[in-house]
């Protein structure tokens, strides 16, 4: 089966004149690539783009979280808050340019929509704000796309580019991404599977999250934790990760609300916490706590009232000492029995492990009488 968005690249000189006020630079030689996406060829042009010319994309899949969280505030100031904006424009400015063209979108008045590229885009432009002067600055290498570009062939072919590492996402981008193809372009995930080179379950897993946190974590009590959504994107992840906890989505209309509650309260502070959350709800009581105590010391009420419970969930040693009594009580280990039976070396490991085991017993206290089970003991 081809590839969706199978991309042909090939690259042709041409010399073009621009008149003044085209917003690109005058009478330069460019260069264009052919990209072959479902069946049609696509030319597109290499050409430096005036800083000014450029728009940014307020509809653009990667960064509707962004607007989702603060939808009166304007893009650029979003794009600017963000984490690795400065690690972006020092990046930017130390390399003395970009590495890598913006992907641009020809638009009815003249000016270029940044359909790839938007954070660059900011980047480069308080570059200019600072250095009006600087020639650098005054001009983003791109690729600009035909003005008659299908949106549905775009999305195949940036997704296509992503998987050959010529657009680089993080993963809430690849999600949103994966969400506009799904959602606005009407792609069958399987055909977004072919095209990410991922598989069916991972498409799908992405696409439930990101969904879900679009349609409904914003939109919850009345979108009381939209303004939120910007930094939540690992919550979701981690969530439809979690197999217990998808059943608890299909076993429970309401768990999903109460999902984002938790998340928009701040009871869960850490997306990392979804991890152990599964177990929480496993225990009553664990599982009250959570649910009842403030927000800022739920997660850690409940995780102790566990640890208590299941050692093993607060402990590496537990967890070792769980691995080496599941592996002593398995019906597998009889290769490793027979040669304990006949290996002076193996035998002795095992012995040593014996007395460092009765040693630490002593130290913490642990007396196991003579002919007994550790579960007679703790009977008795």
């Amino acid at each position: 089966m081809p590839r969706l968005g199978n991309a042909s690249i090939c690259c042709t000189a041409d010399t073009v004149r621009r008149g003044a006020g085209s917003g690109r630079t005058n009478m330069t030689e460019q260069t264009f690539e052919e990209v072959v996406v479902k069946g049609e060829t696509i030319r597109l042009e290499h050409s430096n783009v005036a800083i000014d010319d450029i728009l940014l994309d307020e509809d653009n899949p990667r960064l509707r979280y962004m607007r989702e969280s603060a939808p009166d505030k304007p893009l650029d100031e979003l794009i600017r808050n963000l984490a690795d904006a400065p690690k972006l424009r020092r990046d930017i400015e130390d390399n003395g340019g970009l590495r890598e063209r913006v992907i641009l979108r020809p638009t009815a008045d003249g000016k270029y929509l940044a359909a790839e590229g938007n954070r660059r885009r900011v980047a480069v432009g308080d570059l200019h704000a600072k250095n009006p002067k600087d020639e650098r600055w005054k001009w983003m290498p791109a690729r600009v796309l035909p003005a008659d570009m299908a949106p549905r062939n775009l999305a195949i072919m940036l997704a296509d580019w992503h998987v050959t590492n010529k657009v680089k996402w993080d993963a809430h981008e690849k999600a949103g991404h994966i969400y506009q193809m799904s959602k606005v372009h009407k792609i069958p995930q399987d055909d977004i599977a072919i095209v990410l080179h991922a598989s069916k379950t991972t498409v799908k897993r992405l696409l439930d999250a990101y969904t879900f946190m679009m349609e409904r974590f914003t939109k919850v009590d009345e979108g009381a934790y939209k303004d939120l959504a910007g930094g939540t994107w690992s919550y979701f992840d981690e969530l439809f990760r979690s197999k217990e906890l998808r059943q608890h989505l299909t076993d429970d209309p309401e768990f999903g609300d109460k999902f984002c509650r938790w998340v928009g309260e701040k009871r869960l502070g850490q997306p990392v916490q979804v991890r152990k959350l599964a177990k929480i709800l496993a225990h009553a009581e664990a599982s009250k706590v959570f649910e009842t105590t403030a927000a800022n010391s739920a997660f850690a009420s409940a995780q102790r009232i566990v640890e208590t419970q299941e050692p093993e969930e607060g402990s590496d040693f537990f967890k070792l000492l769980a691995k080496m009594r599941e592996s002593l009580t398995s019906a597998a280990q009889v290769k490793e029995i027979l040669r304990i039976r006949t290996d002076k070396v193996a035998r002795k490991r095992v012995l040593e492990t014996y007395e460092a085991m009765v040693d630490f017993m002593h130290l913490a206290d642990v007396d196991l009488p003579a002919g007994a089970s550790a579960n007679d003991q703790e009977a008795a």
